[in-house]
Formats: C-alpha cells, sequence, structure tokens
C-alpha cells in the first residue's frame, strides 16, 4: 500500500516518515538548510514480506505542484496535524486535493503532542472531527503522535498495517501508464525513471512509450515498493531502467505508456467547484491544471448558460497550453490563475476535437455518454448515436486489447475502415439507398443513374460509396457512367439518341476504335455535332470516351481489359507486347493502357505495367 501524507507546512510530516521508517525525505540540501520540504519524498517499511510506501509531500502553498504530483487515487491518505496549530489553510487546501484526486481512504495523524497539554489535544481533536465532516476521513481514526518522544508511533504503525491488510484488491486493468516523477541516470546502469503505476502492467523487456513525443524504449531492468521485481503493476511505486532514451527525453510530467499517447489538449471534465471558493467561474477562466505529475496552464470553458457557481457540480471543457496524456476517469485539479487557489476538479470525461461549436447538441450528447460508471453503457450510448472510431474509444478509455473486445462483445456490430456501427445502422443505410435508387428511377426515367453526392444527408459521406459498392457486390445495384441504378432500369432514350447509337455502334463494336474524325467521315456526319452525341452517349453509359477523339463500347473495354490482366500475370506488360498481342496499333494501345491507368486497374512502372485493382 502507498501511503501519501498531506498537511500543513511545519506539522512534522518528514519527521512522522522518519519516525516511522527511519529514513530523511529531506534529501534537497535546500531542504535540510530550510528545515522545509520542498519536493517529493519517498520512504518503505518492510514486515513480513509486504511494504508500505510513503510519500511525503511539501505543505508550503508554493509548492502545491508538487504536492499534487504526490497523489494518485489508488492510494492511502494520512492526513497530518500538529496537535499546537490545528487545522490550519493547507490542511483544508491539502484534504481537498486528495478528494479531487479521488482518494477515498485514509486516517489522521495528530502530531507534536509533546508540546501540547491534554486539554490542547482534545481540544484539537474535537476541531479535526468538525474540520472532517462530510470528507472521506469523517469517521478515520485519529493517532496521537510525537516523533520526538516515539509517542503513538507504534499505534500508527498498526493502523497502517491493519488498513494495508483491508486494502481493496484492484486487478492491472488497462494499458500500462506511469506518471513519471523522477528521472535520472545511475553509473553503470543508465537512466531510471521512476512513478505511480496508474494503470495497466509492465515487465522487463517490454517496449514502453514516452509522452510527450511518442519516443520509444525498452524496459531493461524493474523495481517496484523498492524491491527487484519481474513486473510492476497498478499502485505500484516502480522505478524502470530505460534503454533507447536519455535524460533529456525523460522528466517530471512525462508518462510512460504501452501504446502511444495522441497530443490532445481539449477534454471534457466532470468538475466539482469547491464551496469555499469565494467567487463564480466565468467562461474561458484562466487556470492551472494538475493531471498526475503532469502541469499545464489553460482555460475552463463552460458548456452551458450562466456562470458556475462555487459548490456546483458542472460539466466543462478545459483547453490546455500543453498536451496532457489524460483518459477517462483520470483526475484534474484546478487552480485559479488569478486568486493562486486551488478552485475544484474532477473527472476527465472523454478527450475532445476542437470545435468553435462547443455547445453543438450532438458534441453535448457524445460527453454524456462518458459520464455512465460502467462501461458498456458507455458504449451503448456511443453506438446509439452512430459510427464510432475503435482505436480512439480504446485510447480514450485506456483499454487493453482484451478489454476493448470485451466492450464490443455485446453487440451486433458492422466494422468499417476501423469504425464500428450497429448492424442494424448499416441495414438501415443500406435500405436507404436502395430505396432512393427507386425514387431517383421514378423521378427521372431517363437518367442512367445517380451520383453517391445525391444520397440523403441521413448517411454520412464517407459510408456512401462502401455502402453503394456492398449492394453493387451483390448485384442489387449496378454502375453505368460512375452512376448507380437499380439492375432493371435502363435509361429511355431520346430518339434522336436513340438512332445516334444504332449508327455508331457497329463502327464501334471492334478492339481498334475508329477515332472522332474516321467516325465523322464514314458516317458523312458534321464532326461537332457526332462529338456532342456520343458525349450525351457515354452520359449515359452507353460508351466511354477513353481520350479527347475516341469513343469505345463498354463490353468491348471489359474484354481488353481481360486481355491486359492475361498479359500482366505471364511477365512484365509493354506496350509492345500489348500491341502485339491483340493487333492493335501503337497509338490506340498507348491511348487504352493510359485510360486503364487514370481509372486504377492498372499502374505504370517505368515502361512497364501491373494490375492493381479492378476497371470500375
Amino acid at each position: 500500500m502507498i501511503v501519501t501524507l498531506a498537511g500543513h507546512v511545519d506539522h512534522g510530516k518528514t519527521s512522522l516518515v522518519k519516525a516511522l521508517t527511519g529514513v530523511d525525505t529531506d534529501v534537497l540540501e535546500d531542504e535540510r538548510r530550510r528545515g522545509l520540504t520542498i519536493d517529493l519524498g519517498f520512504a518503505y517499511q518492510r514486515q513480513n514480506g509486504d511494504v508500505l510506501g510513503f510519500i511525503d509531500v511539501p505543505g508550503h502553498h508554493r509548492f502545491i505542484h508538487n504536492m499534487v504530483a504526490g497523489v494518485a487515487a489508488m492510494q492511502f491518505a494520512l492526513l497530518v496535524v500538529s496537535a499546537d496549530d490545528g487545522p490550519m489553510p493547507q490542511t483544508r487546501e491539502h484534504l481537498q486535493i486528495l478528494t479531487l484526486t479521488g482518494v477515498g481512504r485514509g486516517l489522521v495523524a495528530l502530531t507534536k503532542c509533546d508540546r501540547a497539554s491534554v486539554e490542547r489535544i482534545e481540544q484539537a481533536e474535537a476541531e479535526l472531527r468538525a474540520f472532517l465532516q462530510g470528507t472521506f476521513l469523517e469517521n478515520a481514526p485519529i493517532v496521537r503522535t510525537s516523533a520526538s518522544t516515539g509517542t503513538g508511533i507504534p499505534e500508527l504503525k498498526q493502523a497502517l498495517w491493519a488498513a494495508a491488510d483491508t486494502s481493496p484488491s484492484s486487478r492491472a486493468q488497462g494499458q500500462f501508464r506511469l506518471a513519471v516523477d523522477r528521472a535520472f541516470n545511475i553509473q553503470g546502469a543508465g537512466l531510471v525513471a521512476t512513478g505511480t503505476v496508474h494503470s495497466g502492467t509492465v515487465r522487463q523487456g517490454d517496449e514502453v512509450h514516452i509522452f510527450p513525443g511518442n519516443q520509444t524504449a525498452r524496459v531493461r531492468g524493474l523495481r517496484a515498493q523498492e524491491a527487484t521485481a519481474d513486473r510492476a503493476a497498478l499502485g505500484d511505486r516502480a522505478a524502470i531502467n530505460l534503454a533507447g532514451v536519455g535524460l533529456d527525453e525523460v522528466r517530471r510530467g512525462c508518462w510512460l505508456t504501452a501504446t502511444p499517447t495522441p497530443s490532445w489538449r481539449n477534454f471534457a471534465v466532470d468538475l466539482r467547484i469547491l464551496h469555499d471558493f469565494p467567487r463564480p467561474l466565468k467562461h474561458w477562466l484562466p487556470v492551472h491544471i494538475y493531471h498526475a505529475t503532469s502541469h499545464s496552464t489553460g482555460r475552463l470553458a463552460l458548456l452551458d448558460a450562466g456562470k458556475a457557481l462555487p459548490g456546483e457540480r458542472r460539466t466543462v471543457e478545459i483547453v490546455t497550453d500543453e498536451p496532457l496524456s489524460a483518459r477517462h476517469g483520470d483526475h484534474l485539479v484546478l487552480r485559479d490563475h488569478g486568486l493562486d487557489r486551488t478552485l475544484g476538479g474532477g473527472r476527465v470525461l472523454t478527450d475532445l476535437k476542437p470545435s468553435a461549436r462547443r455547445r453543438d447538441p450532438a458534441r453535448l450528447a457524445m460527453i454524456e455518454a462518458f459520464k455512465a460508471d460502467d462501461r458498456s453503457r458507455i458504449v451503448a450510448d456511443l453506438l446509439a448515436q452512430g459510427p464510432l472510431a475503435v482505436d480512439r474509444l480504446q485510447n480514450t478509455l485506456g483499454l487493453a486489447d482484451d478489454e476493448l473486445k470485451e466492450a464490443l462483445g455485446g453487440f451486433e456490430l458492422k466494422m468499417h475502415e476501423g469504425e464500428a456501427m450497429r448492424q442494424a445502422l448499416w441495414s438501415d443505410w443500406r435500405r436507404i439507398a436502395l430505396d432512393f435508387a427507386a425514387q431517383h428511377q421514378r423521378e427521372h426515367p431517363a437518367a442512367p443513374g445517380f451520383a453517391p453526392n445525391r444520397l440523403p444527408s441521413t448517411m454520412p459521406d464517407r459510408f456512401q460509396v462502401p455502402v453503394l459498392n456492398e449492394l453493387l457486390s451483390e448485384k442489387r445495384l449496378q454502375l453505368t457512367a460512375g452512376t448507380y441504378h437499380l439492375p432493371a432500369h435502363v435509361a429511355e432514350l431520346p430518339p434522336q439518341q436513340k438512332a445516334l447509337f444504332n449508327r455508331v455502334r457497329p463502327r464501334l463494336d471492334q478492339d481498334q476504335a475508329p477515332s472522332l474524325g474516321d467516325l465523322a467521315k464514314a458516317l458523312q456526319t458534321p464532326l461537332a455535332p457526332l462529338e456532342s452525341g456520343l458525349k450525351s452517349l457515354a452520359q449515359r453509359g452507353l460508351l466511354v470516351q477513353i481520350s479527347p477523339k475516341r469513343f469505345y463500347l463498354p463490353e468491348r473495354l471489359t474484354a481488353i481489359a481481360g486481355q491486359v490482366a492475361t498479359l500482366a500475370n505471364q511477365e512484365p506488360l509493354t506496350v509492345r507486347r500489348f500491341r502485339d498481342h491483340t493487333g492493335i496499333g501503337r497509338n490506340i494501345a498507348i491511348e487504352l493502357l493510359e485510360y486503364f491507368d487514370r481509372r486504377g486497374y492498372t499502374r505504370r512502372h517505368g515502361d512497364a505495367r501491373t494490375v492493381v485493382g479492378e476497371l470500375k
């Protein structure tokens, strides 16, 4: 169990840790000279193979950022209050921060009891009980201690070990994430990064990523609770020997993660505003944002109208100046930039894409889905709103692969290019496409079909062609001249176009179709009206224009494409081989192959071509 000490400056936190463990956690020269804890200190106590870890945090308000860096939700709180002073301003702020970061268990040490009378000690306890009303420490034991005389130290140890025995067990859920609080080089070993594991498990030999930057490193060695270990898991204080990165790439505020982390700057937060904050929160308020060991300045954006009042719980958007590796369920602490005091904090709901329409109903509905406590409920609510980007969901929730599979496993889903949607939604889109094809045919009997961008807006643009192509593959639709239509639909040609098609069809029914000029001479027709008429037939899908002056019958092009595929499978396809095999003249052969290139059927590599797709 990891124990975080908190309390007002000079209330004896460091002395208490030394009395409990024999370790002086003030290791900085400036700390010892001034008798003041500035940075985090660490100590451990062992008993029957179990370990208590202690994190000593600074009490002075100037070092509140270091205090926040030492707190994690899964830790146990030891609130330290001196008997002679009783609760003080930083006692209150530290307790607020413990609450805002999700700490839910702890006890209280009443220190310096050797300096106070019995009456004062009893008065201090009464003050504490009143002070703790309504907090997670409301019913916590208060242990009277003196680091100088040793009074109460055995009882405090016993209470802490008893709490460790009853600590709730937690599976190492999620992807591995560790918040770095220190990084240093050790001669002969190299870079070591220490911190608290916030989720998942890491083992020797694993590859990890460093946020920000997402550089990769290899875990060369591990220590957990200051002992050599083969793994470190959720809640552990870990020291990780990293290979492949330097000290200039890892520092406090970095994260070690199992997968690369996107650089998000916008987050929806379920914010609890402190009751004693002295003023309402305005939109776009400058704030300090503390996330584990990370810190950034930024802005608080209100997602509903009106000011946010002290004591309220509001959903807000936090816009950070520096990217944070915050995921759903993480806790943030916010401090007012101007007043230099904590205003509140809360749980991260989701990362957000920047938007000028912060209060867009669809955006707010998406945020609301992440308020659910149950992962399956979150997924169900998101799927009810439309397609869901699976990779982003996994990153936002911090899920391991098996957890992602479990989260999606209870739904009948259609997957398309990394997005999941309910199969019923995909089926609705198919029905919409078929109904639209039938409606278009009734309203435009002379048109060959409709373009994809004509479909109703209820189907997102990025899914229109995939839905239509699936219906094509099932022969529920046909594609003619880039337009979609029902298989039975045949465009009604005006008499003049029908007559022209009947005249040109026999002359174009060959592998070497004549040029527009030759066709005009053969038909004894002026060139300009003939060209206009052939383009109209091409728009209806009855002809295909492969070059400015040459048209083909679609079925002839399909047959020629088959010959191209046969030749390309045997040896490199060149213009000469194609010409010699088909008997088509060189210039027309070049026109045909360049047409196939443009359609994505072939790809040119120097003088040769390969078949890379289907002729569309």
